[in-house]
């Protein structure tokens, strides 16, 4: 019988070279995350992930790349949530209650992190982190405008709607640990009736 030999083609290389730097983003993020960026150095990093400073570097060139990739990985996750449709009838109300679960969900459960230490980065990287955040946030308005449409979202200006759960997303970062008391399920079934408390037309008047 004839042996066969595998070979380890180009593709497998670029794969497990991505999931390796995924891991390594994370893992960074979530750094950054405990101690701040700029109270992260790169060693901190290394140790962090049972790397040598030079292995670090073979994945990333330095820590702004590591952050740039943070806000990326986040945001795109959040786009493929933006993604899923409505189901039929179902109110604005409901589909926003749904996405925010699911971006909790993320956050406390994937490992990426949505960051807010957008000044740190610099030139084309900032702009396009800052574009992906808009294009994100423009997306949700919307949403709440046609709850506004459809009677299931208070009145109000949209953007002061949205930035109230962006807002409390952005803190969840801050403080949430995944020991903690508190799975990602108790906090996003908390987070979830805050909202519809919180932009519900329910009793406005």
């Amino acid at each position: 019988m004839t042996k066969t030999t595998l070979i380890s083609s180009p593709f497998d290389r670029d794969v497990q070279f991505a999931a390796k730097k995924r891991a390594v983003i994370v893992s960074a993020a979530s750094a950054f995350r405990r101690r701040g960026y700029h109270n992260t150095s790169m060693v901190d990093i290394a140790e962090t992930l049972g790397l040598t400073k030079a292995a670090l570097y073979y994945y990333v060139k330095n820590k702004e790349e590591i952050l740039y990739e943070s806000h990326l990985m986040t945001y795109a996750s959040m786009d493929d949530v933006l993604q899923l449709k409505p189901a039929t009838n179902q109110t604005a109300l409901d589909y926003l209650a749904g996405v925010f679960r699911s971006f909790v969900n993320l956050l406390t459960q994937s490992g990426v992190s949505l960051l807010t230490d957008v000044d740190s980065l610099k030139g084309d990287w900032q702009a396009e982190v800052l574009a992906r955040r808009a294009r994100i946030e423009r997306r949700i308005i919307r949403i709440v405008k046609s709850g506004q449409i459809d009677g299931s979202i208070r009145s109000g200006d949209p953007r002061l709607h949205v930035f109230f759960f962006m807002g409390a997303l952005n803190w969840l970062n801050a403080w949430f640990d995944a020991d903690g008391r508190l799975d990602g399920q108790d906090i996003a079934d908390h987070f979830v009736v805050q909202l519809r408390s919180g932009i519900s037309a329910l009793g406005e008047g």
